[in-house]
């Protein structure tokens, strides 16, 4: 390892050395894109550090002198290579402006302590550019910047001692105060040939839970809960009401759209008009996390509701994310839909977690999983995959600091408007819904381990390396067919949630009446619901396995 530093260094002194004749060209009035006044400094502090004798170091300088005689922009075109090197996020055209974007290492840590002093730790690699005066500074940037420019905060600056140390800054994290930092992120840059080069990726702080003042205990909860007793809805439309404690564990929050603040510019009324992809009737907006007003509204009114809440357990950010009918933004493309929701759901999470230490914070998507639409179809610019989603919403978690988000789903029957599905005979298309489940182009609680067995995998797991939290906080079965089939369509998916450990609760919707769904039970369904998790539990689930004709509910559930 020893030698390894020490020709890595080598390389470093003769590409300062480099640089070192492109000034001495400039000088002579030969073409030169950097000056950089620091770099003898740097030089001869390398010299001394790793003992490089002077009298090779002029040799080297010397040899290099001579041999660039020969073609004087070979300097300039060196450090331009090597800058480029090691990162295709780097634009050549970067190099014109002064600024380049080249993120070396993801092994960044940022924590905070209940002091309120963050620690913020990277381990640095080999692709590192050579500092022009070194230096590493520390910028923090607003969820919504993904550039350094010359206006960029400097948190704080450090002597780079080299690749062998783990560069580490402090710095206090302003809590609950105006320049509060708590929800910015933050990264290493240094200037490298008189350009600006970001080298980490910009990170949150991943623990807003250590400045919690006051925790909410969670209550031991059973699998079964029922929407409006134990979940209700937010809605965010600027008025910071109404003024209650609410008792319910679990609260989605919705922007209704009516506050500009809130809403995301491509979700305001003139980016509906022109629209290329326009959803016909949006029932929700995309939160704004895309400028300094719509941070500042969505910290506050989260801080507030967070606050004022005599449950709020679990936290649902939007409804079902995936698709834009629930979730408005014009449509611009996937990638950019969600690197928007995550900026404002990263966000509202440091804002929750930072009022109540023990809440969980989840992200919602529907039951649409794997249809691999492509942009030919027009469902395509409606509705994404939700694995694809998840995907990419936990690939851009992971890239600015892990946390522990979870997973809200909602597994109606497919299709939601016919509860008999152990026998699909009696819709005109039933044999079709039922591949779509057999398959796994949509999650059903038939399939739940299609997305549970997902959410075992390595990448998709949480800090501490375990499955996240899974609850289902959407579904209601259809009685369209009957009380009996409704009531024992209830039964089946009570079981399969019962039998799968990795899903914490699922929660009814009983009282929804739509033309195309209607899922109030009458009194004979209710009395079902209300038993199949009692003490009878064992008498009303055999009675739905006898109504849908199997002796074990592995037969129709897996």
């Amino acid at each position: 390892m020893w030698k390894r530093n020490k020709f890595l260094y080598f390389i470093k002194i003769v590409q300062t050395l480099t640089e070192i004749v492109g000034i001495c060209y400039n000088k002579f009035g030969f073409t030169i894109r950097y000056e950089n006044t620091g770099l003898w400094k740097r030089m001869f502090a390398m010299r001394k550090r790793f003992g490089v004798k002077k009298n090779i170091l002029i040799c080297l300088m010397t040899g290099i002198l001579a041999g660039g005689m020969g073609g004087h922009s070979y300097a300039a075109e060196v450090v331009d290579t090597q800058i480029l090197e090691g990162s295709t996020k780097y634009a050549a055209e970067a190099a014109v402006s002064g600024i380049a974007q080249i993120p070396v290492s993801q092994n960044v840590s940022c924590t905070v302590e209940k002091n309120g002093t963050v620690t913020y730790k990277a381990v640095l690699n080999g692709e590192m550019p050579v500092s022009d005066d070194g230096m590493l500074h520390l910028f923090a940037l607003a969820p919504y910047e993904y550039e350094l420019s010359a206006d960029t905060e400097i948190i704080a600056s450090n002597v780079w001692e080299g690749l062998e140390t783990m560069p580490e800054f402090t710095f206090p994290v302003n809590f609950r105060q105006e320049n509060t930092r708590l929800y910015s992120k933050f990264a290493i840059g240094i200037k490298s040939g008189g350009v600006l080069q970001m080298i980490t990726e910009p990170t949150y702080i991943t623990n807003p839970e250590a400045l919690a003042w006051n925790t909410l205990m969670r209550y031991p909860r059973t699998k079964k809960s029922t929407q409006g007793e134990e979940f209700n809805n937010v809605f965010l439309d600027g008025t910071y009401g109404p003024e209650i404690g609410w008792v319910f564990k679990t609260l989605q929050v919705l922007n209704t759209g009516d506050c500009e603040a809130l809403t995301h510019p491509m979700s305001r009324a003139d980016a509906r008009k022109s629209d290329t992809s326009r959803i016909k009737k949006p029932m929700y907006y995309m939160f704004n996390a895309s400028d300094e007003e719509g941070v500042r509204a969505l910290v506050a009114n989260m801080e507030y509701y967070v606050a004022n809440s005599k449950g709020g357990e679990n936290w649902i950010i939007g409804n079902e994310v995936n698709t834009r009918t629930w979730n408005y933004m014009a449509w611009t493309d996937w990638d950019t839909y969600i690197r928007e929701y995550t900026q404002a759901f990263r966000v509202m999470y440091n804002a929750i977690m930072s009022t109540n230490a023990n809440a969980r914070v989840y992200v919602c998507i529907d039951q649409i999983w794997d249809r691999n639409l492509t942009p030919s179809s027009k469902d395509y610019y409606q509705y994404m995959d939700g694995k694809d989603f998840l995907e990419k919403f936990n690939t851009l978690i992971r890239q600015s600091g892990n946390i522990n988000w979870g997973l809200a789903q909602h597994p109606y029957t497919n299709p939601m408007g016919y509860a008999k599905f152990w026998d699909m005979s009696g819709h005109k298309k039933g044999e079709a819904y039922a591949a779509e489940v057999a398959s796994g182009q949509v999650v059903t609680f038939q399939n739940l381990s299609v997305m549970t067995d997902f959410m075992q995998k390595p990448e998709m797991l949480d800090t501490e390396g375990n499955v996240r939290h899974i609850i289902l906080s959407e579904i209601g079965l259809s009685n369209a067919q009957g009380s009996e089939i409704q009531a024992a369509a209830m039964c089946a998916s009570y079981a399969a949630v019962v039998d799968n450990p990795l899903i914490d609760e699922m929660m009814y919707l009983l009282m929804y009446s739509d033309p195309g769904m209607d899922t109030r039970l009458d009194s004979f369904a209710q009395k079902v619901y209300d038993e199949m998790d009692g003490e009878n539990s064992k008498l009303y689930l055999d009675w739905a396995k006898s109504v849908i004709g199997i002796n074990d509910w592995s037969e129709i559930i897996w």
